[in-house]
């Protein structure tokens, strides 16, 4: 890792897709067991995940993007690099509002609950991510 950054990046990014395919319906039991008073079926819960997940990828590649457009423009100045940083901050910070905002319309639930449960969700999602991603990497780096 220390020896070859880049390529321990490029993996890291290349496992995403993967992680993200077994996390679909990892995410939708968890939401199963968030949500179990509802009595709604695993497969409304996956529904939201596989949502949930596809608007992710669409913002990840938005930031990805405008990534891109903001390198073609770069320049060693502090200033210049703004606009194109407030809008990745702008879209990371859309991100996690937009998915709240989907769980309390499609559950129904009062804010301070589905804020609790949208944390906690966050939060155990989140280490699964991380460590599915790990693996992965660590998975491709050892078969090579």
């Amino acid at each position: 890792m220390t020896q070859e950054p880049e390529l321990f990046f490029t993996r890291l990014i290349g496992s995403v897709p993967s992680a993200l395919f077994v996390l679909v319906p990892v995410f939708a039991l968890l939401l199963k067991f968030a949500y179990i008073e509802t009595r709604r079926v695993y497969l409304e819960h996956l529904v939201v995940a596989l949502y949930s997940h596809a608007y992710l990828c669409l913002c990840f590649l938005a930031i990805c993007l405008v990534q891109a457009i903001g390198n073609l423009f770069a320049s060693d100045s502090f200033w210049a690099a703004i606009p194109h940083r407030a809008v990745i901050i702008g879209l990371l910070a859309w991100m996690g509002v937009y998915l709240l905002w989907m769980q309390q319309r499609v559950y129904r639930q009062h804010w301070i609950i589905t804020l609790l449960k949208f944390s906690v969700l966050g939060a155990l999602y989140f280490m699964m991510l991380i460590t599915a991603l790990i693996s992965l990497v660590l998975t491709t780096w050892v078969n090579t």
